[in-house]
């Protein structure tokens, strides 16, 4: 249970349009996404794109924010 609730967090500090942009970058459907965040089952290799993805939007979004 803890990876989910680090997905959830992940998902709640994405800013707006995160989502979409995942999908962007990594050529996921949105709903493919939304279905990670949401815990639901997925392959290994959708799940680490879009958690590496969110990670590095959350972290330009930082930047760009606070600097």
């Amino acid at each position: 249970m803890q990876n989910n609730t680090k997905v959830t967090e992940i998902k709640n500090n994405l800013p707006l349009g995160g989502i979409v942009e995942i999908s962007k970058r990594t050529g996921l459907t949105v709903k493919t996404i939304d279905n990670v965040f949401k815990g639901k089952k997925c392959r290994m290799n959708n799940k680490m794109n879009v958690i590496r993805e969110a990670e590095n939007i959350i972290s330009e979004y930082k930047a760009v924010t606070e600097g």
